[in-house]
């Protein structure tokens, strides 16, 4: 029997890349709507928690989680590949921690070794990103488009550079990048943009 497994993350357009990646698998993988914390619910074997763009409390949301009954196991899924990211990760109760940028056959592999009860960390070739993500079809990277939807969210750079485990020199370049892109130079008209485009929170 398939396994249940429920996306969690903020964005639509992200939840149905993840979704959409593991389609061909449903064989062994079943992506299921749910309203995680719902009684009402049916439990689900693994939730993939996918970091884009998380709000600040990201990590007690996580643990929150790790501890629900009607769940199985957490994994995070996640373009940070910071080895303290990951410490923090598993200290929060999560089974695992799976980048996005493994191939779906791994991905799938992964929340298997999870839903079995292992604790797994697997990293992907760094150069690849798997799913979708708001923006991307205007030319922007996942870190890119991360960045601007931290931007709408209110978010300072520092901030933004604390929850994604980046340097603020970092988050500087990939904010002056994105400008680039979308053709802005200030964080209001970013702002505006982001709203335009898919990158305001949608749940």
């Amino acid at each position: 029997m398939a396994l249940r497994v429920s996306v969690v993350n903020d964005y639509s357009v992200v939840v149905a890349g993840v979704r959409a990646l593991l389609a061909p698998y449903s064989e062994r993988v079943l992506v299921v709507e749910t309203e995680i914390g719902s009684t009402a619910d049916e439990p689900v074997d693994v939730v993939l928690f996918d970091t884009f763009a998380a709000p600040l409390d990201w990590q007690p949301r996580l643990a929150t989680m790790a501890r629900n009954p009607h769940i199985g196991a957490v994994a995070v899924y996640s373009f940070i590949t910071d080895p303290a990211a990951m410490a923090d990760t598993l200290a929060t109760g999560a089974g695992g921690f799976l980048a996005k940028s493994l191939p779906a056959e791994q991905l799938v592999e992964g929340i298997e070794q999870i839903a079995r009860g292992e604790r797994v960390t697997l990293l992907g070739n760094d150069a690849t990103a798997t799913g979708r993500w708001p923006a991307a079809d205007v030319g922007l990277t996942p870190r890119e488009s991360e960045m601007l939807a931290l931007i709408v969210q209110g978010r300072s750079n520092d901030e933004i550079a604390t929850s994604c485990y980046l340097s603020p020199n970092t988050v500087k370049t990939y904010i002056r990048e994105a400008y680039r892109k979308i053709g802005v130079t200030t964080r209001p008209q970013a702002v505006a943009w982001g709203m335009k485009n898919g990158l305001h929170l949608t749940s």
